[in-house]
């Protein structure tokens, strides 16, 4: 319970003043956890981002929905899935300026960017997964990978272009951005149709 207090005063605060401007001494004010208590639970601040790392990508992931979905051979539920890295939750802005100010960290933080690429390799290894299963085959493998970096690729762009021109709608991005993951898991599905 002391953990999540700090990560969710940690999430606040950083959302507020970015990664930076944001102390252990603001995180123990704001969470009302003693800095002494807090360093059992966190050795450095950048443990803290590890944390509310991997419970955002837990979340957003959805790993065990998905898992169950392939199970179910459930192609819909699969797509869904993957449907949701290029259409961002509206509610969840906040979400979307941690995420940036994070990945920011991570291209001057080589602590923070081994924990972000641990979290996308864990994003990608789901990602194929789920690729393979609408469009099954060795024969398919690379250009699968392909797409998972491109889903991937489209998803990240987004999140920019939504934090850099917020003022600007996305609805016909969206829809052209998952216009093209079907497309391209439509083309797949029927080259898995044919033998390598």
């Amino acid at each position: 319970m002391r953990r999540q207090l700090v990560i969710d005063a940690a999430r606040k605060l950083f959302i507020a003043n970015g990664f930076h401007a944001t102390g252990i001494a603001q995180i123990s004010k704001e969470s009302g956890v003693a800095v002494g208590q807090l360093y059992r639970d966190f050795s450095a601040k950048e443990d803290i981002v590890a944390a509310i790392v991997n419970a955002d990508c837990r979340t957003f992931m959805a790993a065990n929905s998905l898992r169950l979905a392939i199970q179910q051979g459930d192609d819909e539920q699969v797509r869904d899935w993957l449907h949701q890295f290029v259409q961002p939750d509206d509610d969840d802005e906040d979400g979307e300026q941690l995420f940036a100010e994070i990945v920011a960290e991570a291209a001057r933080n080589t602590r923070i960017a081994n924990i972000f690429n641990v979290i996308h390799e864990d994003v990608r290894a789901q990602m194929l997964k789920a690729v393979e299963m609408l469009a099954p085959g060795d024969h398919l493998a690379e250009r699968r990978a392909t797409l998972a970096d491109t889903i991937l690729t489209m998803s990240l762009g987004l999140m920019h272009h939504r934090l850099v021109r917020p003022h600007i709608p996305t609805d016909q991005l969206i829809t052209s951005l998952i216009a093209i993951v079907d497309r391209e898991i439509d083309v797949l599905r029927a080259e898995a149709r044919v033998p390598a």
